[in-house]
């Protein structure tokens, strides 16, 4: 949301300027301004679900387990952006495989994705899960728009789907790729020097792709 790249062309490109500020931007309000707090996401969840801190910036899908654990006014609202730039939040990376090799797991397992792909399962999986639906036809069902006003904190995720991207899949390492960048990400809200980081980290996965 700062105008940067994650990869481009299968290529880790996230030591730009525009990443370095974003980093930079991160690591002041953790280290400089204390405005934010460096700890593990699990333990963050909890300490605004005890109403320790006043903020927490995750995924949709707690939305659920929030509303139904703080005994507090809780709301949600649009991703922040930088001036001049739109928000931009990648979507998760879950989906349904078939890895069976006999036609007949191969078919059934078929009948069953394509089953779970209807509207009304889709809208029940989001129920109990907090996801939005994966798909346009589930997202404009009246089963879902009915959740979607009885569930006001799903609206602002809802409206960012238009400039919502894909989640970043390096092409090869991608496991070892993602485990560099969180730890370039704890290093540098340990402090270290942010485009020194980033660069390491970058080259790093560039010479394993």
């Amino acid at each position: 949301s700062n105008g940067g790249k994650v990869e481009k062309n299968g290529k880790a490109s996230f030591a730009s300027k525009a990443g370095i500020k974003a980093y930079q931007f991160y690591q002041d309000m953790v280290n400089k301004d204390k405005t934010a707090l460096h700890t593990p996401w699990a333990q963050g969840v909890d300490d605004f679900v005890n109403g320790k801190v006043a903020i927490a910036y995750t995924t949709v899908a707690q939305a659920s387990h929030i509303k139904q654990s703080v005994n507090f006014d809780v709301a949600a609202t649009v991703a922040p952006h930088f001036e001049g730039h739109k928000s931009v939040v990648p979507v998760g990376g879950s989906m349904l495989a078939i890895t069976a090799q006999s036609s007949v797991q191969q078919k059934a397992a078929w009948t069953f994705e394509k089953y779970m792909y209807k509207n009304s399962s889709l809208v029940t999986w989001s129920k109990g899960t907090g996801y939005l639906p994966p798909t346009k036809s589930a997202l404009k069902s009246t089963a879902f728009k009915s959740y979607l006003t009885d569930n006001p904190m799903l609206k602002p995720a809802s409206s960012q789907l238009t400039t919502a991207v894909a989640w970043t899949s390096f092409p090869k390492n991608g496991l070892d790729a993602e485990q560099t960048m969180i730890d370039a990400r704890d290093k540098i809200l340990s402090g270290s020097d942010v485009k020194t980081t980033l660069k390491d980290a970058q080259e790093k996965i560039n010479a394993q792709q």
